[in-house]
């Protein structure tokens, strides 16, 4: 299968990347952990781990995750979009406007509404006559 070539950055998203990275590997640092004894943890190979402490952004998201488990850290993964409040205003912004409730039907409407006072067609009217009598 051909490698998938990830879309670019900008700087700002590759200075993230590369800020996580060194975060994780101070937190790897922190707590004695070789890398390769992370990188087993991590389930992954040391040029893996090492790519992700550089922040490389070919970099699966399940490494990054994966990292985070093995430091005791996966919790953290929760606070990722938790609050979005710019989507919640987004969102609130495109609910319908409150419709005034319908009048209710008047007592002449819902009379002439009934199918027994309006058949559509005068085989239909006949067909019911023959129902009714047949009933009693």
């Amino acid at each position: 299968m051909p490698k998938k070539t990830p879309p670019p950055l900008y700087p700002a998203q590759a200075q993230r990347l590369t800020a996580l990275g060194e975060r994780l590997r101070a937190a790897r640092l922190r707590r004695k952990l070789s890398t390769t004894l992370f990188a087993e943890r991590m389930g992954a190979s040391r040029e893996t781990l090492r790519r992700l402490e550089l922040g490389d952004p070919s970099i699966a998201f399940s490494h990054y995750f994966a990292a985070l488990h093995a430091l005791g850290l996966a919790a953290d993964i929760d606070q990722l979009a938790q609050d979005d409040t710019l989507g919640r205003q987004l969102q609130d912004a495109e609910l319908p406007l409150a419709r005034k409730p319908r009048a209710p039907r008047s007592p002449k409407a819902v009379a002439n509404n009934t199918p027994a006072a309006t058949p559509s067609h005068p085989s239909v009217a006949e067909a019911l006559a023959k129902y009714k009598k047949s009933k009693n």
